[in-house]
């Protein structure tokens, strides 16, 4: 099963704000890494953005199960059903994910802390990525 980690960092509320991912295989060895300045924009389309990113990529090497980890609550809890979506931008962000989770056979959302050792590396991405762009 391959395994997704995702960030996105916003500084401000909304502000300059990136995203990250990095995919691994089923031994923990590292495919890709990725990460972007999304502009102006807020921690939550930045962690959606992130997620959307992470599952267009992975799609190119499988579509077999794969297991979504972030340290987003609202988002996987949005995405897992436990909350619902009141804004309609956020519900655009989530169709997204909906249809690009469908090229998988199997997908199971995860909500770790930031202090997991691989969203730690997605969360230096996105300030390394915003340092770059102040």
């Amino acid at each position: 099963m391959m395994m997704i980690y995702t960030d996105g960092a916003s500084r401000g509320n909304p502000g300059p704000a990136a995203c990250s991912y990095q995919i691994k295989d089923e031994n923990g060895n590292r495919i890709a890494d990725y990460v972007c300045f999304l502009g102006q924009t807020t921690n939550n389309v930045a962690e959606y953005t992130a997620i959307i990113k992470a599952l267009t990529r992975a799609a190119e090497e499988t579509k077999e199960a794969i297991h979504v980890y972030s340290d987003s609550q609202l988002v996987i809890r949005q995405i897992t059903g436990v909350y619902r979506i009141n804004k309609p931008h956020l519900k655009a962000l989530y169709d997204e994910v909906m249809v690009l989770a469908s090229r998988f056979s199997h997908c199971i959302w995860e909500y770790v802390p930031r202090t997991h050792p691989d969203i730690g590396y997605c969360d230096r991405l996105c300030n390394e990525e915003l340092d770059r762009h102040r």
